[in-house]
């Protein structure tokens, strides 16, 4: 056998290979393509190693049909090489079949074939596992880093299977074969790889924490670049949109002095949707049609056709409907030309949306079908969850119109089927945004249904998981909500009594611009407020008054306090300890009363304005007094009914100083 079969390649052979591989992580793949189509065919398996570059770069250009198919003849001609005289030819020919198999997996990927990507990654670890048994010394460090590879590959098909917890399994192990082999790079790559992850599964906090562990460990620029990017993605989701564009720009800025095209093309198109986000519609589609131009260049159709996808959306939101359908036409255009799963149902989506900026009933019926038709086909195979969730929002905007319009019930069951489809994709794709927000908008639906109990309900456990999930903009928002609702309770109460129409419920409840919202996805704007504290309350769960402290003395509430707060308390206690761990809240006069347990003892705030701030006060004195030596004097009062000395009012009284009416230490 040659030196070339066993994979020995001169000098010559590989500075020029190296040269295409630079080439190609800059982002320079006309340039790459140009050597790659130009170059003398080589012998053997030096043949195929540069098979395998050019699948890279053919990758990189969104070209996922041609790798696929340079990954069936490499499989075809390593079978006809010649039988490999020794052990290290036979291992050769692995190595060429797990590289050739990493490539094989991003391009199933990217054309939504996850399950044969899975079948290719299980062949890449069973040959993996072959050369381990061989412990050949010499390649023991690059095949370790093909295991890691395709063990970062793995975690990546399981992403888009939606099961977070296996992908986050197989990263994992990635990272530790990468930090024992001291790789600070790839180490890098998978802190990153991780903290997706975390984004993926709504974990903003501590995606946020692997982006910035891996930040200071990359030294080339590129992914500097990108990680600076991903943590711009997360601010994003945040709602912390300032934050946001300063790490989107910083990252482009990198991105340009490097030059690579495709990494410029990415930051332009989330600096738009930014931009989108922000209502900032002109510069929006100035962004995303310089990122267009860009993308045209570099050929990778798939990539186009993403982008012509929010061209038609923020055409739409200008109501520049005739540009739209000019995008749609282009759109359309590589949906014939691509036999792509994503590619057709972008096109569809993109379809329905322009047919329901219409005010034909006919278009605004065929706008309709297509959206059900895309959820039917999705149900047992989505492809891409973020569109299944874009023609399940868009569909309950049209179908709360025609609710609006008609006040038919069956109507108001159709919507109600839709927001549970949605509450079971976020669900399985712990996608705790739109999560928070279908428990939103089933809590609106409910006050539909003149359930109130069952919209509090709800609307606390939306504003709770939002806290949780670092949601803190979205968190304030839902909590403005229901300060709305408590004010309303006795316009809800009137409709409940006179058996008012849902066409009437309808418009109070506010649907159609909550829908809207979701549809649009603008910022959220909120009115940054701080509560007036007037009075806070520590009562057992026997009843007993433990501690309290009025804060205004110069309000008259004694009358107040005694037959109003209390009752209200007294009726309360009961239900706020058998829902342990939950805060309620309730209005009386101009006053809101927010409650919250801590084992035997209730706390009681009383305060006007904004629950968010009033609650996130609340919070902080219960771990404060919880955690402190008074603790056990509360206890002991709520069992006794005796009082708290002099010393453990003065400590109680500096807690609270501090927390609610900012007295220094």
């Amino acid at each position: 056998m040659s030196k070339e079969g066993l994979g020995l390649p001169s000098e010559t052979v590989l500075e020029s290979r190296d040269q295409v591989e630079h080439l190609i992580s800059h982002g320079k793949l006309e340039e790459a393509m140009e050597i790659l189509e130009g170059r003398k065919n080589e012998d053997g398996i030096e043949e195929l190693r540069w098979r395998i570059v050019e699948s890279r770069c053919r990758n990189k250009r969104g070209e996922c049909e041609q790798v696929i198919e340079i990954a069936e003849k490499i499989k075809k001609e390593i079978d006809e090489l010649e039988e490999p005289v020794d052990e290290k030819g036979e291992s050769a020919r692995k190595r060429i079949m797990i590289d050739t198999l990493i490539e094989q997996v991003w391009a199933l990927q990217r054309l939504g074939r996850v399950n044969e990507g899975l079948e290719k990654v299980e062949e890449g670890i069973k040959l993996i596992e072959e050369l381990e048994e061989r412990d050949e010394k010499e390649e023991e460090h690059k095949d370790k880093e093909r295991k890691a590879g395709l063990l970062n590959n793995k975690g990546l098909v399981y992403v888009y299977k939606s099961e977070l917890d296996q992908a986050l399994e197989f990263h994992e192990e990635s990272l530790t074969i990468r930090e024992e082999l001291k790789n600070k790079q790839l180490i890098a790559q998978s802190l990153n790889n991780i903290g997706f992850i975390y984004h993926k599964k709504g974990e903003l906090n501590q995606a946020l924490e692997y982006y910035e562990k891996g930040l200071p460990i990359f030294k080339e620029k590129r992914l500097i670049a990108h990680s600076l990017n991903n943590i711009g993605i997360i601010y994003r989701l945040k709602g912390e949109l300032g934050h946001a564009l300063e790490y989107y720009e910083k990252s482009l800025v990198i991105r340009e002095e490097a030059g690579n095209k495709q990494d410029i093309a990415y930051s332009l198109i989330n600096i738009g949707v930014l931009h989108q986000e922000l209502g900032a519609l002109d510069m929006a589609l100035n962004l995303l049609n310089q990122s267009l131009v860009i993308q045209k260049e570099i050929g990778n159709k798939l990539d186009v056709a993403s982008l012509l996808f929010l061209l038609i959306t923020v055409t739409i939101d200008l109501e520049e409907i005739k540009q739209a359908r000019g995008y749609l036409t282009d759109l359309q255009l590589i949906n014939e030309q691509e036999d792509n799963k994503l590619v057709n149902l972008s096109c569809r989506l993109a379809e329905a949306l322009v047919l329901k900026t219409s005010k034909r009933r006919k278009n605004l019926v065929k706008a309709e079908e297509i959206l059900e038709k895309i959820i039917e086909e999705t149900e047992e195979e989505i492809i891409e969850h973020r569109l299944t969730i874009q023609a399940l929002v868009n569909l309950s905007e049209l179908l709360l119109e025609e609710l609006r319009l008609t006040g038919e019930e069956e109507i108001l069951e159709e919507v109600e089927e839709k927001v549970d489809k949605l509450l079971k994709i976020a669900k399985e794709q712990q996608s705790y945004t739109i999560l928070t927000e279908s428990y939103w908008l089933k809590a609106q639906l409910a006050l539909v249904r003149l359930d109130l109990k069952e919209a509090r309900n709800l609307l606390t456990q939306a504003q709770a998981m939002a806290e949780d999930k670092g949601l803190e903009k979205l968190a304030r928002k839902i909590s403005s909500e229901h300060d709305q609702l408590l004010e309303q309770l006795d316009q809800w109460e009137e409709l409940l009594a006179k058996d008012a129409s849902i066409t009437e419920r309808v418009k109070i409840a506010n649907l159609e611009e909550l829908i809207g919202w979701m549809v649009r996805k603008r910022e959220i704007k909120i009115e940054e407020k701080e509560d007036e504290p007037v009075m806070l309350m520590l009562v057992a769960k026997s009843g007993i008054p433990i501690y309290s402290k009025q804060f205004d003395q110069t309000k008259e509430l004694q009358d107040i306090l005694i037959s109003g707060f209390l009752t209200s308390i007294n009726t309360f206690v009961q239900q706020a300890f058998e829902v342990k761990g939950q805060i309620k809240r309730i209005t009386h006069e101009e006053y809101t009363l927010s409650f919250d347990q801590k084992e035997s003892i209730l706390f009681c705030y009383v305060y006007e304005g904004q629950s968010y701030t009033a609650m996130k006060k609340l919070e902080k004195l219960i771990t404060e007094v919880h955690e402190s030596e008074i603790w056990s004097a509360l206890e002991e009062v709520g069992k006794t009914g005796y009082g708290l000395k002099m010393e453990e009012k003065d400590q109680m009284e500096g807690m609270m100083g501090k927390i609610f009416v900012k007295i220094d230490e």
